[in-house]
């Protein structure tokens, strides 16, 4: 391995093990989606991702945008991973929320939904460098998936729900952090497992195709807001009741889903037209 590879390993392992997990959808939550896509791609896109990953699964390759974001050279890549975005006209409006994010102005850092739209076209240009076309991958890979997290089409005024303390039972985590991996974490599963339980729900291949508008997705992760937000008025750490946390399982398997078809159908489309 050359000092440059090793020093990204390096930086990578360190990264993944220091950094708190609240900034994406956690590292399972990608493998669940990753997994789910995997079987679902086409001849072609199944020969290009093995290529440029050099066999790493979408499941593995689904990770690293988490693990370099702290790293001097990714630092620029944080506020890729989400949009801030304010409440849709009427809560739960599908068609309000949609209205909502045909409005949004990107900002010059860029946010998830112009990420996804660069590294789409980044991984479908043959001509540029693999070894960009390798990061152009695994970012997309990432962000087809953190969109569909409802706290990544966030508010401003509490980072995504980063700022408000919740508990259930014993445990007390921001809301973000209970979205984006305690929420998997009490399915009690692998990613694995969880994935084969998600997959009898997965629409057909040809249905799933048709649904590859990453604005759509976002509209659906606002139009969740007001769910994700009924929340109890007290002091904080708000409590969290059974019938929420259930709720927020039910979302989440949905969500993973929807994202994992989505990724083999936006994969599909780029390599097999």
């Amino acid at each position: 391995m050359s000092k440059r590879g090793f020093l990204l390993w390096f930086f990578a392992v360190a990264a993944v093990v220091a950094a708190p997990r609240a900034g994406a959808f956690g590292p399972d939550g990608h493998r669940i989606a990753g997994l789910l896509a995997g079987p679902r791609l086409c001849a072609g896109a199944s020969a290009e991702v093995a290529a440029l990953g050099g066999g790493e699964s979408l499941a593995e390759l689904g990770v690293w945008a988490d693990a370099v974001r702290s790293m001097p050279e990714w630092r620029q890549s944080a506020p890729w991973h989400f949009m801030n975005v304010a409440d849709a006209a009427r809560a739960g409006d599908l068609a309000a929320a949609r209205a909502s994010i045909a409005a949004f102005r990107h900002p010059p850092e860029g946010d998830v939904l112009e990420a996804i739209e660069r590294f789409r076209r980044d991984l479908a240009n043959r001509d540029l460098p693999a070894a960009r076309r390798l990061d152009a991958l695994r970012f997309l890979v990432h962000f087809v998936v953190d969109v569909h997290q409802p706290l990544h089409v966030g508010r401003a005024e509490d980072r995504g729900g980063n700022t408000i303390d919740v508990r259930y039972g014993d445990t007390v985590v921001n809301l973000h952090r209970f979205w984006d991996t305690d929420v998997i974490d009490l399915a009690g599963l692998s990613a694995q497992r969880y994935a084969r339980r998600l997959a009898p729900s997965l629409r057909s291949v040809d249905e799933a195709a048709r649904d590859v508008d990453p604005a759509a997705w976002a509209a659906e992760s606002l139009a969740l807001r007001g769910a994700v937000y009924a929340l109890r008025e007290s002091p904080p750490p708000i409590v969290l009741d059974a019938e929420y946390v259930a709720a927020a399982q039910r979302v989440t398997a949905e969500r993973l889903a929807r994202a994992g078809e989505r990724l083999a159908a936006t994969l599909n489309q780029t390599f097999c037209r």
